[in-house]
């Protein structure tokens, strides 16, 4: 379980770090990285809400809601979760 999305579930499964799964993001077309890393902010925004640390959660989720395309599940689910937490957009 190496090639992208795996890294992110190693991360749920305890077995990589958020900052190891960011230097797995590292493809070589931009688009696609663009896309790994709008997948690590907002599931590495996930992994911080189950762990209770909402100002982290806060701060990955509005990167998500920054850098995802707009048609990405991500940047809507990102959006939601923000509201959710009382952070407006």
């Amino acid at each position: 379980m190496t090639r992208w999305p795996a890294p992110l579930i190693r991360l749920f499964l305890g077995q990589l770090s958020p900052a190891a799964i960011l230097l797995d993001a590292q493809d070589p077309n931009p688009r696609a990285r663009n896309r790994q890393v709008c997948d690590i902010n907002f599931y590495t925004g996930q992994l911080a809400l189950q762990r209770d640390a909402k100002q982290q959660a806060i701060v990955l989720f509005q990167r998500a809601a920054e850098d995802c395309p707009k048609d990405f599940f991500e940047w809507v689910e990102a959006r939601a979760e923000l509201k959710v937490l009382g952070v407006e957009r």
